[in-house]
């Protein structure tokens, strides 16, 4: 695995924590429900808890669940995600049970793994405790450039499986949604397409492809080193893939290898492909198939009471 460089650094991450959380994890603050720009579109006995600008907590009181704690679903959105989309992912664990916790990347993040790897240790810290979010069931839906967050998620899970072990031991199940997934040409267009305004995706796009080439050390090395840690996981838990063959930001034939690769190691893995649909919109494009797949997982982990309906 490469070497860390002067852009990848995650040394004392976690003890950032607490600046960045209002009190650290053991202290989760309770903000109006029209503070945040996504309370309008949730029922309105939805709690929300924000932890940070771009980290909040979703809990639905008084709905049915499993026996023991309420599980808890890790959702890494794509980079852009609108509040509406977000809302009706949310909408579908909070139905099923589960608190969410959404991590919302910039596209900053990406570009700077040491930021990203902050990122991802700011994430772990609050799946490890002390505080509430700690010791449950834990589900990972990660979408599109969601799932490279999750990948430095793992690879500093792997780095350090001592520190990790309270994560990787509830760690239930993944759910990958449109993974970008090929070369680092690929990852840059999936960058570009996914910007607001659409009109700046070839700047984006190129500027990202020269920042690359101009500084592997800080850039490419550390995309390899997270891709391998997803390549070979340090926990395999069940998991659920859904993608499409017409997906341009995917190289379908390498995500069957990585599928492969997985089962291989000991994973249960189950796919839901489609023949045509849009990158991080197949809940939209074809939600009956989409929410079918998605309540049969939940329910092979044990998540899913009996009166849940998607």
């Amino acid at each position: 695995m490469p070497s860390e460089g002067p852009c990848s650094g995650h040394a004392n991450m976690e003890g950032k924590v607490g600046s960045e959380l209002s009190g650290g994890p053991a202290t989760l603050p309770s903000v109006p429900q029209d503070s945040p720009a996504m309370a309008p579109l949730l029922p309105s006995a939805v709690k929300v808890t924000r932890l940070s600008s771009s980290i909040h907590l979703y809990c639905q009181p008084g709905l049915p669940g499993s026996p023991g704690p309420r599980p808890l679903l890790l959702l890494l959105p794509w980079l852009g995600a609108r509040q509406a989309a977000q809302a009706k992912y949310l909408q579908l664990y909070l139905a099923c049970g589960f608190d969410v916790l959404a991590v919302e990347s910039a596209l900053r993040h990406f570009l700077c793994p040491r930021l990203g790897l902050g990122r991802a240790a700011r994430v772990l810290a609050l799946l490890r405790g002390p505080g509430v979010l700690a010791s449950r069931p834990l589900v990972v839906h990660a979408l599109s450039l969601g799932g490279y967050t999750f990948a430095q998620m793992l690879l500093l899970m792997s780095r350090d499986p001592g520190r990790y072990s309270t994560v990787t031991r509830h760690l239930w199940g993944h759910i990958f949604d449109s993974l970008v997934v090929g070369s680092l040409e690929r990852m840059a267009l999936g960058v570009s397409q996914l910007m607001r305004p659409q009109a700046l995706g070839p700047v984006v796009r190129a500027t990202a492809m020269l920042y690359f080439h101009l500084c592997p050390g800080c850039t490419v090395q550390h995309y390899e080193a997270a891709l391998d840690a997803f390549w070979r996981p340090p926990v395999k838990p069940p998991t659920l893939v859904l993608y499409s063959y017409d997906d341009p930001l995917c190289d379908t034939a390498r995500l069957q290898e990585l599928l492969a690769s997985w089962q291989q190691a000991g994973m249960a893995v189950w796919a839901q492909a489609w023949e045509t649909s849009r990158h991080a919109a197949h809940l939209r494009q074809h939600p009956l198939e989409y929410r079918q797949a998605l309540v049969t997982f939940l329910g092979r982990l044990g998540l899913v009471p009996p009166s849940a309906r998607l």
